[in-house]
This record gives structure tokens, sequence and C-alpha cells, in this order.
């Protein structure tokens, strides 16, 4: 299991936004939530490496305007990957094998599913960006209250996570990112294969709907809502069953 290679090398840009969302804590820690609160369906939102950075909450709040309610936990803690940092072998061992892992993170993933059903939102699936994605499959592989799951631009995946997985699945891979056709087999093969779908963005960086993404660039753009468009639409429907 390790980072696609643009995960090291490639930048996130400067930005700024206003999120339409807020800010809650529980336990500690800290979660921003957007959306229509008691919709009856949610999304936990994992963020990429760069943490909660302004197109997190950009594109958080996109999704959120399809009538779901989105979560999303600060993972890091205030204490997001950067540039520097990835180029220190020791800090990326740290992230690989703790800060990044999935039991190191799976406490936080299911507070924020009790947060949402505690709102009164009962059908709760996960979307995940970079290695956020690697957290969302991971869940969906477990008991963790979710139905199913988008991976936009995955990293660290792994053949196992799909054939561990119990929910459909969303895979949008970009042109940095492996086409992944032997993991997506594993999921049409079975039976909430007929509710995954997968689509390839040939002309996208990693990262281009989260930290990465110039969205200053109306063409990016317009392939950040189609992400957005088939998220949600995914989870209109898979949130349903």
């Amino acid at each position: 299991m390790s980072f696609i290679s643009a995960c090291c090398n490639t930048p996130p840009v400067q930005a700024e936004y206003t999120p339409t969302g807020e800010t809650v804590e529980h336990a500690g820690l800290k979660y921003y939530i957007v959306g229509d609160k008691g919709a009856s369906q949610g999304v936990v939102f994992c963020y990429d490496i760069f943490g909660l950075h302004p197109h997190a909450y950009q594109v958080a709040d996109k999704i959120s305007l399809s009538g779901l309610r989105v979560i999303v936990p600060d993972f890091l803690q205030g204490n997001p990957l950067t540039m520097a940092s990835l180029s220190d072998p020791s800090v990326l061992h740290d992230f690989k094998t703790r800060r990044g892992a999935w039991d190191y993170n799976q406490e936080m993933f299911k507070a924020a599913v009790a947060i949402l059903h505690n709102e009164g939102t009962a059908s709760i699936g996960a979307v995940g960006f970079c290695w956020g994605a690697k957290l969302a499959i991971c869940a969906l592989g477990e008991d963790c209250g979710i139905k199913s799951v988008s991976l936009v631009h995955p990293s660290m995946m792994e053949l196992k996570d799909f054939e561990q997985a119990q929910g459909p699945v969303l895979l949008l891979t970009s042109n940095d990112e492996p086409e992944m056709n032997e993991e997506f087999a594993v999921i049409k093969a079975k039976p909430v294969g007929k509710l995954s779908y997968q689509e390839r963005f040939p002309d996208r960086i990693h990262g281009f709907c989260a930290a990465r993404g110039d969205f200053a660039d109306p063409a990016v753009v317009k392939d950040v809502n189609r992400v957005v468009q088939l998220t949600a639409g995914f989870f209109k429907e898979t949130l349903a069953e």
C-alpha cells in the first residue's frame, strides 16, 4: 500500500472560500457539517492529505445542495501534510502506518456517522478523495453504518479493500491513477455490482476535485461539477435501497 506518485509531487493550490456550514466539536474533535439538518440521507466526507483546504469545504457544500447532509471529520486535527513533509521519509512512514491508517481514524469516522444518526439522518454513505478514499472503502468493509462509497481520484488502494467492501462503489479516477479495472471487477461480480459504476477523467490530474484542483479553470470546474453530480446521484440511489 502506497501513495501514487502524484500524491507526493503535486502541490495544493492557493485558494479562498467561505464555507456555508458550521463547525461543531464532539469529544474534543472538530467536524464540519453542512446541508439540511435531519435530512434522511447523509455523507461522511473524507478529505485528502491536505486536510480542510478551501476546496474541501467547497466540494462538501456542493454535494450538500442535492439534499444530502454532509459531515467532514477533521481526521488530521488541524495538522495536514505539506509538500515539505511529503519529502520527509519518516513523516510519510508515520502517516502510512499510523496517522493515516484506518485503525487510527475509524473511531472518528464512526463518531461522524453517530452524529448524523443523532440528527435524524437514517441512511449514510461516504465519499473519499485521495487518501480519504482509503478510509471510505475500509469503512465499507466493516460494520460502520454506511451503505455505499464514492472514491474520487483514490490513493493507497489495495485489492483486498474491494474484496471486503459490503456495498456499492462509485469509482472516479483521473489520468494519474491506474484504471483499477481488476479491482472494480471484484465489485461488479458481487450483488452490489448492479449499483456500482466507474468513470475516468483522462484530462485531469490527481487531486483535481480536491486541494490540487485549479478551480479558476472552467474545464476543471466542469469536471468537478460532474464528480459532484455523479456522487450525489449515486448516493440518492444507493442510500434509498
